[in-house]
């Protein structure tokens, strides 16, 4: 997904659903700041440059709050990582904002499954249910891997998940990880080599995490280590 440039605006519509399911059921704060930002980007984003710059008197008259209210919220839609300054403001001239599009979707993967498993799976990047093309992915196992038990991780759950989207990628790739640990609020998973390793980094991660955000709402991100060189 981009959040700028040419054919940015065809997935705004996603950007704007999934902030939007956030501020229906998220954590009050969360869900304040991103019905906020929904009306930022509603109104002033420039889906192009992929910036909004608005000055804190007119965030204060659309949100109906005080300027210094406004510029509470800004600050800390910042220290939450959803957006960046893309170039500070200068006399005359407000300040540009980017939208940090990698922290926003990580921010509302725990609320994507109450739009529906058709989006879901699109916010993903895997198939959409029950309309799966034949996949050309060569397992490399004979033998399908063994779904995993559930434990604390919440790692069978979102195995099982990922299995029913992808059998296909789960059989070749996926079925491999492993639970390790899970440190604050992240999950080890160990593959068996460095190449499935960054592979998966490379070609799955946000399905993986999207997965296991879904069954367990405490994990924020996961790091893929390989247990052989």
């Amino acid at each position: 997904m981009k959040a700028a440039g040419p054919g940015s605006q065809a997935i705004k519509y996603d950007i704007l659903t999934a902030l939007l399911a956030m501020a229906s059921s998220g954590p009050a704060i969360e869900a304040r700041l991103s019905l906020r930002l929904s009306l930022l980007i509603t109104a002033r984003f420039n889906w192009r440059i992929g910036t909004f710059a608005v000055g804190q008197r007119e965030m204060a008259r659309m949100w109906g709050v005080s300027e210094r209210t406004a510029k509470r919220e800004m600050a800390a839609m910042r220290a939450l990582g959803w957006v960046a300054v893309a170039q500070p403001s200068a006399k005359g001239r407000v300040a540009q904002h980017r939208i940090v599009l990698p922290a926003v979707l990580r921010a509302t993967m725990p609320y994507w499954d109450a739009v529906g498993p058709d989006f879901a799976a699109r916010m993903a990047g895997a198939p959409e249910p029950e309309n799966q093309p034949p996949s050309n992915v060569v397992p490399l196992h004979a033998e399908p891997a063994p779904m995993p038990t559930e434990d604390e991780t919440g790692w069978g759950a979102a195995a099982r998940r990922l299995q029913q989207q992808d059998p296909a990628i789960y059989s070749a790739w996926l079925g491999q990880l492993e639970p390790l640990e899970i440190e604050g609020d992240v999950l080890s998973l160990a593959a068996p080599s460095r190449f499935v390793a960054d592979y998966i980094k490379t070609h799955h991660h946000t399905r993986v995490l999207a997965a296991l955000v879904a069954e367990n709402r405490a994990i924020r991100d996961i790091h893929i280590i390989a247990v052989q060189s």
